[in-house]
């Protein structure tokens, strides 16, 4: 081990060093640090009337079905005509990784031409890496609204904890700017004129009503037409039902390799929900917001046994017994038979 005066101090006490360093800060802002951000991040705006905005507003689109989805070309002429926007996605299809974020490996960006001539950019990475890189001062610019779709196939219920579509979205309400999500309910001939339709709507809402801390909106839109659908619904999260299945197969080799599979999930239909809004031909709106806290719970465990000590003491009393510690009921009944005993 190296003193300090004689060069580099050892690794381990390194991490010591910035962990007091890193507690201490915490306690001086009055909570944990998530660590220092470069580059120029959005400031959230409060929501005014598109007419009274000075500037037009800066919209980044993305998505996780990859940069040459349809949809994401939809999704970026239905805002073209609100704000200027910029087009950042996964140079691949990334559905269902979540808010998975690339740390261990280095991305890259490519300049890409849309199908419609325009300018995008997509990264070998994920949907919460486009936005990330969006935010970190990629674009060297800030963002007053984050739109990512439109998916191919609904995200409802506990889809939103698999999709990176919403998760792309929580990205951006992470960095304080207002977003939403919007997906389509998927089957063969997918058809984007409602979607975009309701991806406008929204955005203009959003960008003139703004959003507080935390939160965003999952937007469902039915496979139909604009004629067909029953309008705007608002909604809270309902309940998928999932009926994947493992799929085992074998490789030329003779190894064998797993799939899962199975049919397309369905849902529990209670009205009020974003499953029974799109299953009746409606446009599901549901806000989401980033504190997962569960209430209830929480003033339940206030209650609970949280004696450290007494744990740590029963432990020691065991282990140098030889035995395993003895609960509660055991150690009243032993303190009854030794006084029986006694007797």
């Amino acid at each position: 081990m190296t003193d300090e005066g004689e060069g580099s101090p050892a690794p381990e006490m390194t991490r010591e060093r910035a962990r007091t360093e890193r507690r201490d800060l915490d306690k001086e802002r009055g909570e944990p640090l998530a660590g220092s951000r470069g580059g120029r991040r959005s400031i959230k705006r409060i929501g005014r009337p598109l007419g009274d905005w000075t500037t037009r507003p800066r919209i980044l689109v993305t998505n996780d079905d990859g940069i040459e989805s349809r949809g994401l070309l939809a999704l970026k002429r239905a805002l073209d005509p609100i704000g200027d926007v910029t087009v950042v996605a996964p140079d691949t299809n990334q559905s269902a990784v979540g808010h998975q974020k690339t740390l261990m490996r280095p991305l890259r960006v490519r300049e890409r031409t849309l199908a419609d001539g325009s300018v995008g950019y997509s990264i070998d990475g994920s949907p919460t890496d486009c936005v990330s890189l969006a935010f970190l001062g990629y674009f060297e610019e800030r963002f007053d609204l984050v739109a990512s779709g439109i998916n191919y196939g609904a995200n409802l219920g506990d889809d939103i904890t698999y999709s990176g579509t919403v998760s792309a979205a929580m990205e951006a309400v992470i960095n304080s700017c207002p977003a939403f999500a919007i997906s389509q309910e998927y089957y063969e001939d997918v058809d984007f004129a409602l979607a975009a339709v309701a991806a406008a709507v929204v955005a203009r809402n959003v960008l003139e009503h703004g959003l507080r801390r935390g939160e965003l909106l999952s937007v469902n839109v039915p496979a139909c037409t604009i004629e067909e659908c029953g309008g705007v619904e608002v909604t809270r999260v309902g309940r998928r039902v999932y009926q994947d299945e493992l799929v085992q197969r074998l490789d030329p080799r003779g190894i064998p390799y797993y799939w899962i599979g199975g049919p397309p999930p369905s849902g529990i239909s209670v009205p009020g929900t974003d499953f029974n809004a799109v299953v009746n031909r409606r446009i599901s709106v549901t806000p989401i917001h980033l504190d997962l806290t569960g209430r209830r719970l929480l003033r339940q465990l206030r209650e609970w046994d949280w004696d450290l000590a007494g744990a740590a003491t029963a432990a020691g009393d065991a282990a140098e017994a030889g035995a395993p510690a003895r609960s509660p009921v055991e150690e009243a009944r032993i303190a009854e038979e030794t006084r029986i005993e006694r007797r």
